[in-house]
């Protein structure tokens, strides 16, 4: 591990030791859609429109998250591939991070995390795509953002728990950056992923895996998220990084919208804040307005 990248390394790691709570940012992609940016995928707007990548970011920063990620969720070959920007797949990397990089400059305190999103394919042997084929998809983004100046990376909405475990193993191999591995579950008797698997298959691998930080994202509202909280930290001291939905999708003359209101999620990610979880933030449907409301309930009580 070079001396930059072992910095970044225990700046993260020392902000987790030391602060109460750390506010994430919220949404990219829904909030792309809201301020009607048009492109076929929301990371192509690094090349397309990177103005309303940084105002995004901006927006973020303003309203109090400490840590932003990069608009590169899906930039990984099969994705950008089906779509016909394979050969836009390190620019829009590249770009994402000196975006990000851009606002950070604004902002002294503020950490940049490299997003890492799942293949978007299913895995043997219930699909069609191999162990091999996910370890070079994830092998040639940690290249890519090693070279980059990032913080550290997030593998967020992950709904496979195999495929995060491949993703988080080829990472570590191959990256002298931290990483903070984070699962999809959906609700129902219990909380499963897609793929079928639990929490404590989740915190089982962590735990064995020297794991330091564990996270879900997506999936949920937050008042699940809320009660799956209170699972996990019974189950585990990890530190936790959590970014509920702002409500779950509903259709609305044609558009997908997120009724969860600002109120009500803050009201419940300060209830995680009280149960331990140490980063705190948004995802779908979420704005800057969710972050700013939710660092004005943490600082005022």
């Amino acid at each position: 591990m070079d001396l930059k990248n072992r910095k970044m390394k225990e700046e993260i790691l020392e902000k987790k030791k030391n602060e109460k709570w750390i506010i994430l940012d919220g949404a990219m992609g829904t909030y792309l859609e809201k301020l009607e940016f048009k492109g076929i995928t929301p990371e192509v707007a690094n090349i397309e429109n990177p103005d309303i990548v940084e105002r995004i970011h901006l927006e973020y920063c303003q309203n109090g998250a400490e840590i932003i990620l990069t608009n590169t969720f899906g930039a990984n070959r099969i994705i950008l591939k089906k779509k016909k920007l394979e050969d836009k797949f390190e620019e829009i990397i590249d770009k994402g991070v000196d975006i990000a990089e851009k606002v950070k400059e604004k902002f002294e305190n503020v950490l940049i995390a490299g997003d890492i999103g799942p293949t978007g394919e299913i895995l043997k042997p219930y699909g069609n795509f191999g162990i091999e084929e996910t370890k070079k998809v994830f092998y040639e983004v940690g290249r890519i953002f090693e070279n980059k100046n990032v913080d550290f990376l997030i593998l967020e909405t992950f709904q496979d728990l195999e495929e995060l475990k491949i993703a988080y193993e080829t990472l570590r191999e191959n990256s002298s950056l931290f990483i903070i591995p984070c699962l999809t579950f959906t609700s129902g008797k219990e909380f499963r992923t897609l793929m079928g698997q639990r929490i404590d298959d989740f915190i089982k691998w962590a735990e064995e895996s020297g794991v330091e930080i564990v996270g879900s994202n997506c999936g949920v509202d937050s008042k699940e998220m809320l009660n799956m909280v209170k699972i996990m930290r019974d189950k585990t001291n990890l530190t936790l990084w959590i970014k509920p939905n702002a409500g779950k999708p509903v259709l609305l003359k044609g558009k997908i919208e997120y009724p969860e209101s600002i109120e009500e999620f803050g009201k419940n990610c300060f209830e995680m804040v009280k149960l331990g979880v140490k980063f705190i933030g948004g995802c779908c449907g979420t704005t800057p307005a969710y972050i700013g409301y939710l660092k004005s309930i943490l600082t005022q009580k």
